[in-house]
């Protein structure tokens, strides 16, 4: 019986290295997010690269029942999550942005999907772009006229666990959506995040301290 589950587990681990080129390129496809121009008017250079869409090329569906509690929302992400972020706008009739690099380029999937897409950055790797969370606070700023109606989705990865980006967006009046900082900073390291659920009184697994 030992035997038998060790030789499942070396297969097991085979057809996992053999897969994971594959599934690389898959994602490397997929996740692909475009940059993205600036929405400051100001900026000649950021005003050419802009990609905008009408209204009407984003069929948004705005309930007739309820108003959007946003009139912007801005993406701080790329691929797929990207994408589920503005379809759902779209069905609550919520205006979108989108941001990608140098490297992605205007017309990746989800920079197309949006009503406006902006390029961040300046070079073509995440630090230089997705991480660039002045850049992308920026461009939530000069997206509307009134930051308490602009809201910005951070998606996962990236900023999304970044207390501080969050705290900034926070005070500048555009609304995260997200977790306070505060939660993000607790739930940031394991040993902190344990001992708060442990003075809740929540049971632990007994040994991660010893």
């Amino acid at each position: 019986g030992t035997m038998m589950l060790v030789t499942a587990q070396r297969q097991a681990r085979r057809l996992v290295s053999s897969a994971r080129p594959a599934l690389s390129a898959d994602l490397s496809r997929v996740c692909v997010a475009p940059s993205i121009s600036d929405l400051n008017n100001s900026s000649s250079d950021r005003a050419t690269s802009a990609r905008t869409f009408s209204s009407s090329d984003t069929k948004h569906q705005q309930p007739s029942h309820q108003p959007p509690p946003f009139e912007t929302v801005v993406i701080a992400n790329r691929g797929e999550i990207a994408c589920r972020v503005i379809q759902t706008c779209r069905r609550l009739g919520i205006r979108t942005v989108a941001v990608y690099s140098e490297a992605d380029g205007p017309d990746s999937y989800h920079a197309s999907m949006a009503d406006c897409a902006v390029k961040i950055g300046v070079g073509p790797s995440p630090a230089e772009s997705y991480l660039r969370g002045d850049e992308i606070l920026d461009v939530a700023l000069n997206s509307g006229t009134d930051p308490s109606r602009i809201a910005l989705h951070p998606g996962y990865g990236f900023l999304s666990e970044n207390s501080s980006f969050a705290t900034a967006v926070s005070e500048s009046g555009v609304k995260f959506i997200g977790p306070p900082p505060s939660a993000i900073l607790a739930m940031g390291s394991k040993s902190h995040s344990k001992a708060i659920v442990e003075a809740a009184g929540v049971p632990c697994t007994p040994g991660y301290h010893e």
